[in-house]
């Protein structure tokens, strides 16, 4: 008599052998394999279809790497990159843009903002795309220095045979506007579209403006634009013939950004021009508007709430007095007033020489001894532009600043001096404390 754990087993072996055998021709009787709707875009041979089915088909484990099951993408999922533009497609989409904006400026009424605005955010883009491959150039050229020696040498042969085949279909006789030439001539267009007199250069404009020529490298007609920022005469809209409002160049709305004037001083820092960075602290960090714009955003609430202290005091005390019985109420009234207001006023006092006198941010260029502190509180951004100035000029090493010589050293330190700063302090310098 066979056990049945005997049977189970032969049972179990004979179907193990059919399996194996009849596994393409086995009877209808067997269950249909799911289907998966990825592998509807491939079209597998007999081969691999049967070591799918025999689940031979299975993730590969390499060293160092966890896990991971095999994930087949149709080929037109499997890249969303945005593909880079050619040479000659920006060249085209810069002359597209030059026509549009000669056009724009033909017509005797003043243009509308939003559509200069929109010319400028497409040279923005146009100016992105410039700049894209020149950075994957320098992302791929990383790369190749972490490959072994044997690797980029096989590269490099690779590439020169590759190169050696291309070389003949190319053709000598064509030839292309360089990138320098494209740089140029967007920067000049979109300079000669905000410096004409029907044009308005509104926030949103100069933004633009000053985004494609940072990212360019172009920053030579910064202090041009900032100055026209604030002292251009206004245009009206769709009037004909041009009438022209008068400037405001100490109005609040003519100050130029912190970020934007920053952005264009790192630009100007980065060619090593010391007169342009110079101009450029004096058309935004020196103007009276940025002066009344930092007043406004920044001490107009602390002022109003000081302001307002008084009054409040005098309620919380009214307040605090009906709560004892122990004196007349108004006697109570004026103490418990004293007292409040002596607290405000002590408090504020102490915040304001903390804020004032804060002097922990400056490196190279600190102040002069007498400049009052509401002048020094007002002209920071001053001071930071010129100590970032020195900063980039001057040796790195803490222990060699004061060593520095040459005609633009002494004369950013003579500018320096005139506007009330001090460059490198003696007592205030490593090692002579």
């Amino acid at each position: 008599m066979i056990s049945t754990r005997g049977i189970a087993l032969r049972g179990q072996k004979v179907a193990r052998s059919q399996a194996l055998v009849c596994q393409i021709c086995q009877p209808s009787t067997t269950p249909a394999p799911v289907h998966r709707p990825l592998a509807r875009s491939y079209a597998s041979t007999s081969l691999l279809t049967r070591n799918a089915r025999l689940g031979q088909l299975r993730p590969k484990k390499t060293p160092g790497t966890p896990w991971t099951s095999t994930t087949y993408t149709p080929r037109r999922l499997e890249s969303t990159v945005p593909r880079q533009l050619s040479s000659a497609e920006i060249d085209e989409a810069v002359t597209q843009i030059a026509h549009e904006c000669s056009e724009l400026l033909k017509t005797d009424a003043a243009p509308p903002s939003d559509k200069i605005e929109q010319l400028l955010q497409r040279c923005e883009k146009i100016a992105d795309a410039i700049v894209q491959p020149e950075q994957d150039t320098g992302k791929t050229r990383s790369r190749s220095k972490q490959q072994p020696d044997e690797i980029s040498s096989l590269l490099d042969l690779e590439e020169g045979k590759t190169l050696a085949t291309r070389k003949p279909q190319q053709s000598p006789t064509r030839r292309q506007t360089t990138p320098e030439q494209t740089i140029d001539r967007l920067c000049q267009t979109v300079h000669d579209l905000l410096t004409d007199e029907k044009v308005f250069i509104s926030p949103e404009a100069l933004t633009s403006y000053t985004k494609i020529h940072a990212v360019l490298k172009r920053p030579a007609h910064f202090p041009e634009i900032f100055h026209l920022y604030a002292n251009k005469p206004i245009p009206e809209e769709n009037s004909s013939p041009i009438k022209y409002l008068k400037a405001k160049p100490k109005s609040i709305n003519s100050a130029v950004p912190v970020d934007l004037a920053n952005t264009a001083l790192d630009a100007a820092i980065d060619q090593r021009n010391l007169s342009l960075v110079l101009s450029i602290i004096d058309t935004t960090f020196c103007a009276p508007a940025f002066h009344r714009a930092k007043i406004f955003k920044k001490a107009a609430l602390p002022v109003g709430a000081l302001a307002g202290a008084p009054a409040a005091c005098y309620v919380l005390a009214t307040w605090a007095a009906s709560l004892q019985n122990t004196m007349d109420a108004s006697t109570a009234t004026g103490i418990a007033f004293a007292a409040t207001l002596a607290y405000v006023g002590g408090t504020s006092s102490v915040g304001v020489l903390a804020i004032t006198t804060a002097n922990d941010q400056m490196e190279r260029v600190v102040w002069q001894s007498g400049v009052p502190l509401r002048h020094r509180w007002l002209r920071e951004e001053e001071r930071a532009a010129f100590d970032k100035v020195a900063l980039a000029w001057g040796f790195k090493d803490i222990y060699m600043r004061g060593e520095e010589e040459g005609e633009e050293w002494e004369t950013l330190r003579e500018f320096i001096g005139i506007r009330g700063m001090v460059l490198d302090k003696t007592e205030l310098m490593a090692g002579m404390q």
